[in-house]
């Protein structure tokens, strides 16, 4: 391979721009303590807590996290893609502090996130369209309502976040390897390509189909049909050609090694947990989240602070979707690079797509769609392949008789990029998070809410027949200082069990008895879960229904082990990642001998163009500053009052609860639809219990047609509704197929599920009615 000496270090000013773009996404997480609870934040911040309490165990790499599911722990972390959680654990042991380092953690996954996705997308499209090109699309795709609001402070999902985010720096690290063929280049692609893998396993492989199926369009329809593959500036013949499909090659099983640690037992073992429960359900049926075309291209909403949680467009974005659009219309522009363009115009339409009900049919034939659950999730990828058509968009300058017209177009373009996110810019104040410990999982989960941080047993070990109930016991010893996972009411009289040692993932006995009993441990038993009785192994078994370990031990003094051990898949997976490891070492040291010339790119001036759209991003932060200080792009709604609501609708209920208002956008249905319904709830005083909630159909025979239930209003358990702001709680009721036409009635209320009775309607003096539940309507029509 020819070697030339390198180029002389040149700072690019583009990178500053992306970094400014970044920090104006990340403002609300940099200039706020804390984070927002009641979003799945809350159950990141759970498990990066276990990932520090493992490490003061003296685990260094955690698959089971002890205090999660009631305390009889969860394999979450053999399963789930872990790289979030080590990177926030790792900050938060180091700059976190004493009081919350989990929570300082998550937040700066949050924060990286912003700018590794601005960084890596202007790279990869700077290297293809130039530097102005490069902040369109860093402006693009960081100003994406998905990116923006909807993943990091909505749903507070965290290792999605830095799997789109990692995205466009995987697409940057193997076009450059493609072009380069380096060996150094071989180890950055493959060390990408690990880290993507290893953050989210869903968007791991959307984003590696995206990136087979760009390279494979690349190098052999490029050769095709698009003339000779370009290298270096130049044509490639196959003497140069083929060395690059090797590197890339090498690099996709060096990063697919890298990660075999956390995907291979993931794969092997995947039948020894319920993880077909993700897939299962009325909640987790994809037909209920398919976007609908006005609201997937529709503006951004306004947000109501008297809200707990704000309402928000599952949208691509206006700016974004326009600007994409022009980009896909550069196809026709002789001088483009018409084939990436292409492919990624491809990509859009198929994203879109699949979010649209139109596309159900696929959704149902290719059964393992059901596993992504939400067909929302891919505005995440959608938001990479337009942030990449925006960089293209910027070509249609070219055809302007102006000198600095590419110039104006990327002010413009970055400009609205910045306008048309305004209003999720300024997202609500939010509390302090308070403690993340042991003892927080185990009282949200006793309050019904995230059991085992997973909402449908994603994880809970094939041998658990039934969902044990939480055992007081085991939740006391918490409280006492030593975790004692002994079933002590099982115990033959005269035999006692003391606990010598409590870890991550063992637990020691001293057992002293008469006769042979049968020791009862409330954990649940998984694969690499071995029993000891003084260093000789004794079989585990299952507890029935429970799937809880129990074993048998002799009469006399013992030392009882129980442990968790490495499986196979597991040590395959490990030999594998050290191997790779090896290799990459190999590939470093190789390009540290040989090193190679950087391509080409057309850097972004410093003037005027780095100041301009400085100017541009600067200006936005400014402007984000008046609009918080002057309430625009928001309202706030006060008392009784809800003004988002369709109408407003006043109703007390028994336990302090009242409903203000409620949306009913459809007045008709059809058999077999589901009705939308969102009723806005507010606490008037702290409500003493957990109370669920009902929507009922009810048709003109006068019997129940269509329903929705939720085990909490808005998935937020009534006892922790704040006074001051109120929830919205959506539903979707579904009408039977054989639902009669007529004139329907729709009922609403809430019940307490300890005693089974409705909570009454109650009268202007606050007594209770005869009336236990809440008519929205008696003239909503069903028709065949």
């Amino acid at each position: 391979m020819p070697t030339s000496p390198r180029r002389p270090f040149r700072a690019d000013p583009g990178l500053l721009v992306a970094l400014l773009l970044a920090t104006l996404a990340a403002w609300p997480f940099l200039t706020r303590a804390s984070l927002p609870t009641f979003t799945d934040a809350e159950m990141h911040v759970y498990r990066t807590y276990e990932i520090l309490a493992g490490w003061q165990g003296g685990v260094s790499y955690l698959r089971w996290a002890p205090d999660l599911f009631y305390a009889f722990g969860y394999p979450v972390f053999n399963y789930y893609a872990p790289l979030s959680y080590y990177l926030g654990a790792a900050y938060g042991a180091i700059f976190g502090g004493s009081v919350a380092p989990a929570v300082a953690g998550v937040k700066f996954v949050l924060v990286a996130s912003a700018y590794l996705g601005a960084v890596g997308m202007y790279l990869f499209v700077r290297d293809r369209w130039g530097g102005l090109a490069g902040v369109v699309s860093a402006a693009a795709f960081t100003f994406a309502p998905y990116l923006l609001y909807i993943d990091p402070h909505a749903r507070g999902d965290s290792p999605e976040t830095l799997a789109i985010a990692l995205a466009p720096g995987v697409l940057w690290a193997f076009a450059r390897l493609r072009r380069t063929a380096s060996p150094g280049d071989i180890a950055i692609a493959a060390v990408s390509l690990a880290a993507l893998v290893t953050a989210h396993n869903l968007m791991a492989l959307v984003f590696f189909g995206l990136l087979l199926a760009w390279l494979a369009w690349d190098v052999v329809f490029g050769q095709m049909f698009f003339g000779a593959w370009v290298q270096r500036g130049q044509p490639s013949t196959a003497a140069t050609r083929w060395p690059a499909v090797r590197a890339l090659g090498r690099a996709v099983l060096l990063g697919l090694c890298l990660s075999a640690f956390m995907w291979l037992p993931a794969v092997l073992e995947r039948d020894a947990v319920q993880f077909r429960n993700v897939a299962a359900g009325t909640y987790f049926d994809f037909r209920r989240y398919f976007i609908g075309v006005p609201e997937l291209f529709g503006p951004t909403l306004i947000f109501d602070l008297g809200a707990t949680q704000m309402r928000f467009n599952y949208g691509l974005g206006v700016a974004q979707w326009v600007l994409g659009l022009l980009g896909l219309l550069t196809v026709f522009r002789p001088r483009l690079r018409r084939l990436s363009v292409l492919f990624f115009a491809f990509a859009a339409l198929a994203l879109v797509y699949l979010m649209l009900p139109a596309s159900i049919a696929v959704w149902e034939t290719v059964s393992p769609m059901a596993f992504f659950q939400f067909p929302y999730r891919f505005l995440g990828p959608a938001a990479v392949v337009l942030g990449v058509l925006a960089g293209a968009a910027l070509g249609w300058a070219d055809y302007l008789p102006w000198k600095r017209a590419r110039l104006a177009a990327a002010v413009v373009a970055v400009a609205g990029c910045l306008l048309a996110a305004m209003p999720q810019l300024s997202p609500p104040a939010w509390g302090d998070f308070g403690r993340a410990d042991a003892g927080r999982i185990l009282e949200t989960e006793l309050n019904g809410r995230g059991i085992g941080t997973t909402s449908a047993n994603d994880f809970l070990p094939v041998g658990a027949l039934v969902v044990p109930p939480p055992q007081m016991s085991l939740i006391d010893s918490y409280a006492a200082g030593l975790v004692d996972k002994v079933n002590h009411a099982t115990l033959p009289a005269g035999t006692t069990v003391t606990v010598a040692e409590h870890g991550p993932q063992h637990d020691r006995f001293n057992v002293r008895g008469q006769n042979e009993f049968v020791l009862r441990l409330y954990t649940f038993w998984f694969p690499g879960w071995k029993a000891y009785v003084d260093g000789r192994p004794v079989p585990i078994v299952l507890s029935e229904p429970e799937g809880w370990i129990t074993l048998t031990v002799p009469p006399g003094d013992h030392d009882v082990l129980v442990r968790l051990e490495d499986t196979w898949p597991r040590l395959l997976g490990w030999a594998l990642a050290a191997s790779a490891v090896i290799g990459l070492a190999v590939f470093v040291v190789w390009r540290l001998r040989l090193p190679v010339t950087p391509p080409a790119r057309d850097e972004l001036p410093w003037r005027p163009a780095a100041l301009a759209l400085t100017l541009v991003v600067l200006g936005g932060l400014g402007l984000r500053t008046v609009a918080v200080g002057l309430g625009w792009w928001q309202v706030h709604s006060y008392g009784r009052d809800v003004l988002v609501a369709q109408v407003q609708h006043y109703a007390p209920l028994q336990n302090n609860v009242a409903l203000l208002a409620y949306d009913l956008p459809e007045p008709s249905a059809r058999p077999g639809d589901e009705v939308p319904v969102t009723l806005y709830w507010k606490a008037l005083a702290p409500v003493p219990v957990n109370l669920r909630v009902f929507v009922h159909l009810i048709g003109p025979d006068g019997q129940l047609w269509g329903q929705s239930d939720k085990w909490n209003p808005a998935d937020f358990p009534t006892g922790r509704w704040p006074l001051d702001r109120y929830v919205r709680d959506e539903h979707e009721a579904l009408l039977r197929p054989d639902a009669p036409p007529g004139r329907y009635q729709v009922w609403v209320g809430l019940w307490d599920p300890a005693t089974n009775q409705r909570m009454p309607l109650l009268d202007e003096a606050g007594r209770p009615t005869g009336q236990d539940s809440i008519l929205l309507t008696d003239a909503f029509e069903v028709s065949r």
